[in-house]
């Protein structure tokens, strides 16, 4: 299938969502012009490629990559301002017990205002030839994200509010435009969250799983008679075990998520004590094959 134009990278918290958000944006700038848009408060995907925007201002990482910061609370102060005007007041409102009771009524509003953000920068990377990468919060709270939309139509069956949240489901529902990346390692719990979590935005808000991406994936280094022969190191062969289990496991994986029609992708485990450009450079080549240019 081909790429969407957005892609929404979440997953497990610990599973390197936010490196494998930048490796995609970084991959995918040598195709086209990228945007990744970091959601996750601690700018993880943003710097690591050496990027910190302070706010929902593009700062360029190259010429044909830029990072943006995107927060609920920032949109929700956006859109005050482009229906206030004068900024006096504005901020007054914002500050305000009676707006606070407002916001209080309508649980999700910065929420639905963020995805309404998104749905609208989607637009403009369609007309400009260009992807939009998402570092999305981790799996349970991206959840909840995608599903404000329905919220918003129940508690406003008519009106603009309405008719933003069918613009946004249009939009979440659209292929062609928004498709959800879920990063996992080769740990039951991760895998199984994984698995949920396609399943819940496929069948419930209809969104859909571009691949599942198995992160941190050891080389199998050691066969079953060299590992009987390690036995008396003890703790060194522990973890000759453990890594051997963890590639196995990560090979037994692909077919769970092939019946659920879902092409998993591995990348190795990156044995450095920090993530930079050299090697989101390394993980964007295997996602480059696998991934982009398939």
């Amino acid at each position: 299938m081909m790429l969407p134009r957005v892609l929404f990278v979440t997953g497990k918290g610990g599973t390197g969502k936010s490196t494998v958000a930048a490796a995609i944006a970084l991959a995918l700038s040598h195709r086209r012009p990228t945007t990744l848009a970091d959601l996750d408060r601690r700018m993880s995907a943003a710097a690591a490629l050496g990027a910190m925007p302070e706010n929902s201002t593009p700062i360029k990482v190259t010429e044909s990559l830029d990072v943006i910061a995107l927060t609920p609370r920032a949109e929700l102060e956006a859109f005050i301002d482009r229906i206030v005007p004068i900024r006096a007041i504005s901020r007054r409102m914002l500050r305000s017990r009676t707006f606070g009771y407002v916001t209080a009524a309508l649980p999700g509003l910065e929420a639905f205002l963020l995805l309404e953000r998104l749905r609208i920068m989607a637009g403009d990377a369609a007309l400009e030839d260009r992807y939009l990468v998402i570092d999305a919060p981790a799996s349970g709270s991206a959840v909840e994200l995608l599903s404000v939309s329905s919220g918003v139509k129940g508690i406003a069956p008519a009106g603009t509010l309405n008719r933003l949240a069918d613009s946004i489901d249009g939009f979440l529902k659209d292929a062609t435009r928004f498709g959800a990346v879920i990063t996992m390692t080769p740990e039951d719990l991760a895998v199984r969250e994984a698995l949920e979590t396609a399943a819940t935005i496929r069948e419930r808000l209809g969104v859909v799983t571009v691949a599942a991406i198995m992160n941190c994936v050891p080389d199998l280094l050691f066969d079953t008679s060299e590992l009987a022969a390690m036995s008396p190191l003890g703790g060194h062969a522990r973890l000759a075990v453990r890594r051997n289990c963890a590639h196995e496991k990560a090979a037994l994986v692909a077919p769970r998520f092939a019946d659920a029609g879902i092409s998993t992708i591995n990348l190795p485990m990156m044995f450095t004590p920090a993530i930079g450009r050299v090697e989101l450079e390394k993980l964007g080549r295997v996602l480059d094959a696998k991934l982009i240019g398939r």
